[in-house]
């Protein structure tokens, strides 16, 4: 039976995705920082030391599917920025955080949690935003920042990965608009039919993430599967 990891996983997408691939028979392992009613699932505070500890307690237990769902949008404190003016230090540290270092600290990981000489797939969730060819708006600063960051870093630790791992995939994936907390202060300007459910945006990662001889070495996708461009 094939294995998936899910990190992040008390967010609606991950939920549905955890219900999407054990449908596909896919043992799920799934991790957040708040309990979630299912097993085996595992809290693990977002840091260093504490991630570091739960690998190793691991004993070498391997993943095909790796899904690292983290990330923020607002919160207390925290909204994209409309202007320059807007910007400030504390909020781009928060933002950055969420959205960059945290995946890292568990992407550094990959190594020992993919097979070395068997397919795998690691998916981060990132933006379209993020994509510094596509900016033609502007705004949401940190925000954008931390996805191309989030980008660069996932594109340079594939080529690293890679060279023990050969048949590792890596994909950069922008879930769209979901209706869910994250997104719900800027649903009123998006149309009906591009506002999608968790498990619509669940059924379109399965089936992007399972078919690992279709992905290149690191690809950059929308919700509808398409290319994006870095």
């Amino acid at each position: 039976m094939k294995q998936a990891l899910i990190i992040g996983a008390s967010s609606a997408i991950a939920k549905a995705l955890i219900e999407e691939l054990e449908q596909q028979q896919v043992e799920v392992t799934s991790v957040s920082r708040s309990g979630l009613e299912r097993s085996p699932h595992y809290l693990v505070d977002y840091d260093d030391e504490a991630i570091n500890e739960w690998v190793k307690e691991l004993n070498g237990q391997q993943f095909d599917y790796i899904y690292i769902c983290n990330g923020v949008l607002h919160g207390q404190g925290v909204a994209p920025e409309k202007s320059l003016s807007a910007f400030n230090e504390q909020q781009f540290s928060e933002v950055i955080r969420a959205n960059t270092l945290v995946p890292m600290l568990w992407l550094k990981h990959t190594p020992v949690l993919v097979p070395r000489n068997e397919p795998s797939v690691v998916t981060i969730f990132s933006a379209r935003v993020g994509s510094i060819s596509d900016n033609r708006l502007g705004g949401w600063y940190s925000y954008r920042a931390s996805k191309a960051a989030l980008n660069m870093l996932v594109k340079t630790a594939s080529v690293e990965v890679r060279r023990t791992h050969k048949q590792a995939k890596f994909v950069l994936f922008h879930p769209g608009t979901t209706d869910t907390p994250l997104s719900k202060p800027f649903q009123k300007n998006v149309p009906e039919h591009k506002l999608f459910t968790p498990t619509f945006v669940a059924q379109r990662l399965r089936e992007l993430t399972l078919e690992t001889q279709d992905l290149p070495e690191c690809g950059y996708f929308d919700w509808d599967k398409s290319a994006i461009q870095f």
